[in-house]
């Protein structure tokens, strides 16, 4: 049975194995940085290290409150900025509503049920990555 850490995104749910994420964090004191570039949104001091913080949340919802999922980057650790973490599930409480499709981008993996409509399993890293070049 794997446990899935779901999140919020907007208007939309998603969730990612929860094997990706080292631990989740509230999203304050982030420091700006000279010539940041999206989705970079600054630094963040986690017990004296210095994290990277990617913001993935869109417009007005980038200067609010949100929180971070802090996961092994590849060198490092690197957050990733979300409106709010929703809960640890096991993948078998949300029920099944069909593969990704083509039509989708190549990190979302699954398309699963949740209580309140589509909950869309990602690739978490690749998510990264796409907004990473869609901002080059």
């Amino acid at each position: 049975m794997s446990q899935l850490v779901t999140f919020v995104l907007g208007e939309r749910e998603y969730a990612t194995p929860l094997s990706v994420i080292r631990e989740v964090v509230r999203l304050e004191g982030l420091a700006d940085l000279p010539g940041m570039t999206p989705p970079l949104a600054g630094v963040l001091d986690l017990r004296g290290t210095a994290l990277p913080v990617l913001d993935l949340r869109s417009g007005a919802a980038r200067e609010g409150r949100g929180d971070v999922l802090v996961m092994e980057g590849a060198d490092s650790p690197v957050g990733v900025a979300v409106d709010r973490v929703s809960a640890v599930v096991a993948e078998e409480e949300l029920g099944q509503a069909g593969a990704a499709g083509d039509e989708l981008p190549s990190y979302v993996q699954q398309v699963l049920r949740g209580a309140h409509g589509p909950v869309f399993l990602v690739d978490l890293p690749g998510m990264v990555d796409a907004a990473r070049a869609t901002a080059r």
